[in-house]
Parts: C-alpha cells; structure tokens; sequence
C-alpha cells in the first residue's frame, strides 16, 4: 500500500492543474462554437452542477471513513462485484481517459509545433516521463505541482494580460441573443469534460485527516479553474470574435499568436504550449496514478508499480487507434458527455446511496 501523503496546499495545485489540461486549449472553441458569445455565461451554468455534485462528492468521501477509495468499493459491493465494478470503471474511465489525451498531445503537437515527427516518438516521450514520475510517488508529483503551479500562473499571465488592450467587449454582446437554450447545451459538454472527472479525486480522499478538508480544496480548485476558464474565453471571444473562435480547434493558442508590439514583444505562443504541456503532465499523472491504484486493487498486488508499464504499453496502442480522422473525432465529442456522465454522475449517485442504506441498516 502506498503511505506517501499529499498536503492540502498539493492536492488543490495538482487538481487546478488536471482540470486545466486537455480543456484549456480547446474550451472556448468548443463553447463558442455552441453557445456563441454567451459562452462565458455557460461556465457559470457548469460550476453551479459542479458545487452541486460536490455533495454527491462529498457524501461519498464522509463514508470512506479513512478507507481507500477503491477499497471502499469492495467493503459496499462485497469483494466479487466490487472488483468488477473498479475492473470497468477503471479501464472505461480513468485509462480510456489517458489514452484520449495522449492522443489529444500527439494531435496538437503534429498539427502546430512539429508536424513531420510520428505520433509515436510524442507517445513515448511522453509516457517514459509520467511514468517515472508516478513510479516516484504521489509526494514526488505534489512537490513537483507546488514549483510548476506558479510558473503555469505565470505564464498565463504573460499570454493574455498583453491581449487586454485588443479586447472588445462587443463581441460579447448581444448577451442571450440566441435564449437560453445555447447555453445550457454548452454547458452540458463542460461538465463532462472536465468537471465531473472530479470523481476520480475521490482517490485521494483518505491524503486530509477530515473529509470535510477534502470536500473544500475540491470545490477551491475547481472554482479557481473555473475562474481561469472563465478569463481566457472571456480574453479570446473579445479579441478573436466568436465567429473565428467557434471554427478555430486551438482558440486559446491562435489568439496569444496575434501579440506584437514593435515587432520585440510578440510570439508568445510558446508559453501557451508551455503552460499545456505542464497541466497534460499533471493530468496525465493523475490518471495512470489511478488507473495503476484501481487495478492493482482488483487483482490483489501489494504494489501499483508494478503495473505502470503495462499500462502504458496499452494506453500507446489504445492512442494510436482511437479515431482515425478527424471526423470520428468529432463524433467522439459529441458522445462522450453522455458516455462520461454515467461515470462521473451516475456511478457516484448510486454509491452515495448503496452507502446510505448500508450505514441505515448497520445502525
């Protein structure tokens, strides 16, 4: 069993990072493309189904009391039905989900930066590195969250405060010209990536002494991220308009490309794939963390070490296959909310209140 420990100050850094991963290149294209110049007003919608599923969240995390997540499962299910409940959720979420944004990686890598090398050279890289880093330990990747939170913060700070001044808050306007409707549609492909994947922190729950302590950093995290998304959509519909942004993929890089000032202070473009790579590391990590955790808990190994090249090895083939252009991509976006949401919202609710009838019949 793994005794490393996170601090509190380390869970909200490297969660804040995860929920900025893959999304923060593509959300505002993906919300303007629905809901237009409201899309602002749709992250308000998803934080609002955020807090509200953090009860779920939380209630799940009180009846833990001080058992390991994945374990919990086996003592509410019984041990048969319990491990194959964490089989299939482990390989149909949190592994699926490390497959996707390794190939989500290799895709924004060979269409902007360096389109002549192969997928898997970018395969490879990347998974030798979060590899070892999991095979360190949670403690390795919490410190390692505390130095790079900042420089990301920095870095975002450095690609869009320079767009302010090119900012035209008519391009937000007219506010709910196309009704409501746009707007919760948006909304309910953001709650599903990346929100409602908060499930997966439940994984952690057992690193606070209080799972009220857990409950909060959370909803800390989420809401800073969410305040983040909320900028930079904000910050590129103004400078972009809403109609580039919709048929732009990688919005938030595009719009850092259109900084010059006297031909010195321009290319800043760098820094947003600075700030991507960090959080897909840290998203990443998450996620082979616990996908390792879950199976190894399934098939009963003393150590998840041992699984993560394994893992590996599948999510590199999984990558490499999973949609072969980009139409099945876009096929895959318009699923995977309803694919995700029986993970994210459903499995939860179920196991909130399978834990409520056992404590009910237990008193």
């Amino acid at each position: 069993m793994d005794n490393e420990k996170l601090t509190i100050r380390q869970m909200t850094m490297w969660f804040i990072l995860y929920q900025l991963g893959s999304a923060f290149l593509v959300l505002p294209s993906n919300l303007a493309s629905i809901a237009k110049q409201d899309a602002w007003i749709s992250l308000c919608v998803v934080l609002t189904v955020q807090l509200l599923m953090m009860m779920v969240y939380g209630g799940i995390a009180k009846q833990l009391h001080g058992v390991p997540f994945e374990q919990y499962l086996q003592t509410l299910l019984g041990q048969w039905l319990g491990r194959l409940f964490l089989l299939l959720f482990t390989l149909m979420y949190p592994f699926l989900i490390l497959s996707l944004v390794l190939r989500d990686l290799a895709d924004y890598i060979t269409t902007l930066i360096l389109p002549e090398t192969p997928m898997s050279a970018i395969f490879v890289l990347m998974l030798s590195v979060v590899i070892y880093v999991v095979y360190c330990g949670v403690t390795t990747i919490g410190r390692a969250a505390e130095v790079l939170f900042f420089l990301v913060m920095g870095l975002l700070a450095l690609g869009y405060v320079p767009l302010i001044p090119k900012m035209s808050l008519d391009n937000l306007l007219p506010v709910f010209e196309f009704g409501w409707k746009p707007v919760v549609h948006a909304s309910f492909t953001t709650i599903a990536f990346p929100y409602i994947e908060s499930v997966l922190f439940l994984y952690f729950a057992t690193h606070t002494k209080k799972p009220q302590e857990w409950r909060r950093l959370v909803i800390k995290s989420s809401l800073f991220s969410g305040f983040l998304f909320m900028c930079v959509t904000v910050i590129v519909i103004s400078v972009l308009s809403q109609g580039v942004v919709s048929t732009v993929g990688f919005s938030s890089y595009f719009a850092v490309r259109t900084i010059s000032f006297s031909d010195f202070f321009e290319r800043f473009e760098i820094a947003v794939s600075v700030i991507w790579f960090i959080a897909i590391f840290f998203r990443m990590s998450l996620l082979m963390y616990v996908s390792a955790k879950g199976l190894s808990t399934v098939f009963k190994m003393k150590d998840y070490r041992s699984l993560l090249i394994p893992i590996g090895l599948i999510a590199y083939v999984i990558a490499g296959t999973v949609w072969p252009n980009t139409a099945a991509l876009f096929t895959t976006f318009r699923i995977w909310p309803f694919y995700a949401m029986i993970f994210g919202i459903i499995c939860p609710i179920l196991i909130w209140i399978a834990g409520q009838i056992r404590q009910s019949v237990s008193n």
